[in-house]
């Protein structure tokens, strides 16, 4: 096995040492592993006061006979829903074996494209559309949290990404809500979407998206709140809206870089990165830009860690009883964020206004 571990290594990516590569294939592996088992040795839910409904998280429930697999049933007593120990699991519903995944999982991290991971698997776009999303969730939630402690220091800063409304505009319930632009063309900053990075002393990052058009004070004050302690040392650049909420949250001290500076190279070169991995993939759609900022959160998180097995064991307890939360059909329609914006652009733009409401 650790052969053939070191031969995949030398096609993954060039920016991961061969270690680091194993080990994030290590780390996917795991997490197939323990869903597949959690889910032929479910526990009795008698025994864990923590086990909840999966799909509206009442811990309020009742026996109700057993399914075709002989697994409890239950009926929540909050949505009046039936569910067993596997409704809702990340493996539950698949219909495909532990080598298909673990060969989608080498892909995943090689970072192939998804007609390579389909032909390689055996399977169709679609499918493998579906299986890298499904990673992609688990990932999202299972990422390390970010703060900044008092006395130490961090770097803030914003990154814009053009909205996409990448894919099949014919088979989707609506189309583009704007004329079709070429790569070299301007666009309004309204139109792009605002991506809120920081990077602190310990090398920990966070990207989270912030809003449509320039940073506000509001979301500022969200996507911040829980980050920084009392006391934090925060690097930004002269954009009045830090200088406006850095003070609200008790930041110890704010350095604000001019044009020229050196302040905020670490958050700079973040984004560079960031552009790279995502032009990768050709554009991501705005609707899943959230989950491609976890992948490279993801892949990132090897290199910065001491131990990639810390982050492994971790990644491995949490997808032990975690739940997906996205259907398939629930992907064909899931909404472009900030789609309000063009909502209010139909008042006057008849383009816009027959892309959302199929008339003139």
């Amino acid at each position: 096995m650790e052969d053939v571990l070191t031969e995949i290594a030398k096609q993954f990516l060039p920016q991961m040492a061969p270690e680091e590569k194993r080990s994030a294939l290590r780390s996917l592996r795991a997490i197939i592993d323990a869903e597949l088992f959690d889910l032929a040795a479910a526990d009795d839910p008698d025994e864990d006061p923590e086990r909840v409904c999966p799909r509206c998280g009442s811990p309020h429930f009742v026996k109700r006979g057993r399914d075709g697999a002989g697994r409890q049933r239950y009926l929540c007593r909050g949505c009046a829903q039936s569910f067993t120990d596997a409704s809702m699991r990340i493996f539950a519903t698949t219909k495909l074996g532990r080598a298909t995944w673990m060969r989608f999982a080498e892909c995943h991290v090689d970072l192939l494209t998804l007609r390579e991971s389909a032909q390689k698997c055996g399977v169709r776009l679609k499918t493998a559309f579906f299986m890298r999303h499904r990673l992609l969730e688990a990932m999202r939630k299972h990422m390390p949290s970010f703060q900044v402690e008092a006395g130490c220091g961090a770097e803030l800063d914003e990154c814009f990404f053009r909205e996409s409304f990448k894919g099949n505009h014919a088979m989707s319930e609506r189309g583009i809500p704007r004329k079709p632009r070429k790569r070299t063309q301007s666009t309004d900053g309204y139109e792009k979407i605002c991506v809120l990075t920081g990077i602190n002393d310990a090398g920990d990052i966070f990207y989270e998206i912030a809003g449509r058009g320039g940073l506000t004070e509001e979301a500022a004050k969200e996507v911040l709140a829980g980050k920084l302690v009392d006391g934090a040392i925060i690097s930004t650049d002269c954009a009045h809206v830090y200088r406006r909420v850095l003070p609200s949250l008790n930041v110890g001290g704010h350095v604000a870089a001019g044009r020229g500076e050196h302040g905020i190279n670490g958050v700079n070169g973040l984004h560079s990165q960031l552009k790279r991995f995502v032009y990768r993939f050709r554009g991501v759609s705005s609707r899943r830009l959230g989950n491609y900022l976890a992948w490279f959160k993801w892949t990132r998180s090897f290199k910065i860690r001491r131990s990639a097995e810390e982050l492994a064991d971790l990644i491995v307890k949490q997808a032990a009883t975690g739940t997906y939360e996205t259907s398939w059909r629930q992907y064909k329609v899931t909404p472009y964020p900030f789609y309000e914006y063009w909502v209010k652009q139909a008042r006057w733009d008849p383009y816009a206004r027959k892309a959302i409401y199929g008339a003139a």
